[in-house]
């Protein structure tokens, strides 16, 4: 069972089902809810060779719809489309000796029994116009079958459940057949929730369902990215390219797989490749720009972190690092304006509030300015020897000794080279100290 859904299917309904349950009929295997109603539907299928499965939900339902202070009409109204809802799929299922039930309160599963996947997305269809006969609201429906690549036959309905997902990126009233976008679109929100062995098993199903879906392979590749096998990921972004020679995200994926296997030749050659294509994709332009600064070739850096701050002027990295190119080659103006931008953007970059501080210092601008903006980086990130070697010199600068060695000898301690700073304020209060005792 998916992680989202394990509620769905578990015995915890609501306590006031005056809801869908209330309009199913008696005596059926729709009075079950929830698991029981799976376990029963389990049973009579297990000699079954091929069945379908829908997943019905109302559209646009509110529970709070049912808050006992809710106006009273507004709540017939809803009562209405759920009593007319479960009859038009009770229909179905009479006529074609199906099995209905209640999996929340807002959403039923319906099983038929030697069905394909072309009878159910015409039934579904049926129970919608049906629906629109007599009820203005809609319902939206998700559909999958038995045999189905190696599913088995307890997972159709979640598989139901997920082109019901599907559904929703359509609006209300959609019908969708189960097939690799739906499985995608549940890879992705396994994604988001940070359950990558999930979302790579999706991928994998969806592959198995369409194998030639360059997207697909794509997506594989940044999970295995993510989980620091780059091997496999540059594999499947290969495949992509293969199947989709040119398609920009799988070429900057391979980019950044190759620069976090420290094979920056590599990256940059796909970057590259990337920026011939789109040049207006700020992606790689900013790692083109961060790997040629990191080979100390700052004016062309220059060059790319500039195009990196209008595509992207909300970037604090990108405007801290046009300043650390800047700063590089002496343009101390355009490094203290992109520093600037930077903190504009993000008041927390420590990096780019240091530098800023250690300009205003040689600027000989405010140094009670410059030695807020140091003081704020150490606070920031206090395990940083160049910042607190920073904000040293502005102490030092100010003529405040025991302030200045104590950052000075923090520094030392993260192993930032500032012996000699140690040393000569140390021998200046040992002679202010000398001379205060004659």
């Amino acid at each position: 069972m998916t992680e989202y859904r394990k509620e769905l299917f578990g015995e915890r309904m609501s306590e006031n089902l005056n809801d869908l349950s209330n309009y199913l009929s008696k005596g059926m295997a729709g009075s079950l809810l929830g698991k029981s109603f799976i376990d029963h539907a389990m049973n009579r299928l297990d000699p079954a060779l091929k069945f379908g499965a829908m997943a019905i939900r109302i559209d646009n339902f509110d529970k709070n719809d049912f808050d006992d202070n809710k106006d009273v009409s507004n709540q017939k109204g809803k009562n209405d489309l759920h009593a007319h809802a479960a009859d038009a799929v009770d229909t179905v299922c009479r006529c074609e000796n199906g099995l209905l039930g209640q999996l929340d309160n807002d959403t039923l599963g319906c099983f038929l029994p030697e069905k394909s996947v072309s009878f159910c997305l015409e039934t579904a269809v049926k129970i919608q116009k049906n629906l629109e006969k007599i009820q203005t609201g809609t319902v939206s429906i998700g559909v999958a079958v038995y045999p189905f690549v190696d599913y088995k036959k307890s997972l159709i309905l979640e598989n139901a459940l997920k082109a019901l997902d599907h559904a929703a990126f359509f609006g209300p009233g959609s019908i969708v057949a189960f097939d690799a976008v739906s499985l995608n679109i549940s890879a992705d929100r396994f994604y988001q929730q940070g359950d990558i062995d999930n979302t790579v098993k999706e991928f994998k199903r969806a592959l198995l369902v369409d194998p030639l879906n360059y997207n697909i392979h794509n997506s594989l590749g940044v999970c295995y990215g993510t989980l620091g096998d780059y091997e496999k990921a540059i594999e499947e972004f290969e495949t992509a390219l293969w199947l989709e020679p040119g398609e920009i995200m799988a070429l900057y994926n391979k980019g950044v797989a190759n620069l976090l296997r420290s094979n920056k030749d590599k990256a940059l050659e796909y970057f590259m490749e990337a920026y011939g294509i789109k040049e207006d994709m700020f992606e790689p332009v900013f790692q083109i720009g961060r790997l040629h600064f990191e080979s100390d070739e700052f004016e062309t850096g220059k060059e790319f972190f500039e195009k990196a701050t209008r595509l992207k002027p909300e970037s604090a990295m990108a405007f801290r690092y046009l300043g650390e190119c800047c700063d590089a080659v002496g343009l101390t103006d355009e490094a203290t304006a992109a520093y600037k931008n930077a903190v504009k953007q993000n008041p927390n970059d420590a990096a780019s509030l240091s530098a800023l501080g250690r300009l205003f210092d040689i600027q000989d601008e405010n140094i009670e300015i410059a030695e807020i903006f140091c003081r704020k980086s150490v606070e920031i990130l206090p395990d940083n020897g160049l910042f607190r070697h920073r904000l040293g010199l502005i102490l030092l600068k100010q003529g405040k000794l025991e302030d200045a060695l104590k950052e000075f000898q923090a520094a030392k301690a993260l192993e930032h080279d500032s012996d000699s700073f140690i040393e000569d304020i140390k021998n200046q209060i040992a002679r202010t100290t000398s001379q205060t005792a004659l």
